[in-house]
């Protein structure tokens, strides 16, 4: 079985590392563009350095699991940034598996595409699709018939009724919930709390309940 290697260090690298020892793999180390974090731990596993350590790797001795989040500002930017960062991994060679916690609910008649990460306590439904480089966040749900979009995110929490169609890079905030059969447009924002009731346009932000656009 090929050993993983975490891209990132902070706190979405700790939850992906969590996630890869529940699943009892093997992890030899973690990257991070941050010289602070360079020689430090998280739960016995060295931060090696940057991004220079991948390059003596053998892509096919070694998995890929992305740890890099999108938390700050400009939140679509970062969620668009982190999926060419994943598309660079895979020019490169490596792969980058889909990854599901042990705790984590996800129907056979689902489907995941490369690089997707469900994490602990989140349920996906059948014939839900999950794009690649997407994130299905802690307790989130995502019901039947829904599409996540390439490398967009569904926050702790949040809830997507059956049928709702979510588009690349966009964001579901903490708690939000989208009701059945609502498209959400590619780069959107979806703020914390918020009720979606109707269409959103690519990239809108909007907030509140029922929610609404803002700037």
């Amino acid at each position: 079985m090929s050993a993983f290697v975490i891209v990132g260090a902070g706190g979405h690298a700790a939850v992906i590392l969590d996630l890869l020892i529940e699943r009892q793999e093997d992890v030899l180390f973690l990257t991070d563009a941050d010289p602070a974090q360079h020689g430090t731990q998280r739960r016995g596993v060295r931060v090696a350095g940057g991004d220079e350590h991948l390059a003596s790797l053998d892509p096919a001795a070694v998995k890929i699991a992305l740890g890099i989040g999108a938390g700050g500002s400009d939140l679509p930017g970062r969620l668009a940034a982190r999926r060419a960062i994943a598309d660079d991994l895979r020019r490169r060679g490596f792969q980058l598996p889909s990854l599901v916690h042990p705790a984590a609910t996800v129907s056979g008649g689902a489907t995941l595409g490369d690089g997707a990460q469900i994490m602990a306590g989140a349920v996906v439904q059948t014939g839900a699709r999950i794009g690649r480089d997407a994130i299905v966040n802690t307790r989130a749900g995502i019901d039947h018939d829904c599409i996540l979009g390439d490398g967009a995110q569904a926050a702790p929490g949040a809830t997507l009724g059956g049928d709702v169609r979510v588009g690349q890079d966009a964001w579901i905030g903490l708690g939000a919930s989208v009701i059945q059969g609502v498209s959400i447009g590619a780069g959107a924002l979806v703020a914390a709390g918020a009720v979606v009731v109707g269409d959103i346009a690519p990239g809108a932000r909007v907030a509140g309940v029922p929610a609404t656009e803002y700037q």
